[in-house]
């Protein structure tokens, strides 16, 4: 289920964010990293299935969504786990760009901890 997430101006000036998208055109870093924060719960888990996850970013956009979560990923950005025989993916900085409130700030994380 997507969610409501906020963007920060500097989000636009981060320069290893713009040099992905320099030395990988066509496949969307920016746009797939922050397209995450929507998919993720309050601790910055997600589900890690590129196929519902590319459904769910960028429908309409012809790419490799499983390389581009590989590139975010070797990046630094997210790092994929296995937890209860599926797997997921954790934004690394998740909590320091987010801030809840309402329900989903009482509410507890819908995925598994990372080992």
């Amino acid at each position: 289920m997507a969610r409501i997430r906020t963007v920060k101006p500097a989000f636009f000036r981060h320069e290893l964010l713009q040099e992905l998208e320099t030395k990988h055109p066509s496949k969307y870093p920016m746009l797939v990293f922050a397209g995450l924060w929507t998919q993720a719960d309050k601790a910055g888990r997600f589900e890690w299935r590129p196929r519902q996850l590319h459904l769910d970013i960028l429908p309409f956009l012809n790419f490799d969504f499983a390389e581009t979560l590989a590139i975010l990923e070797t990046s630094g950005f997210i790092r994929k786990y296995a937890a209860a025989e599926k797997l997921y993916g954790v934004i690394l900085s998740f909590s320091t760009h987010q801030r809840f409130s309402g329900t989903e700030a009482r509410s507890q994380p819908l995925y598994p901890e990372p080992p």
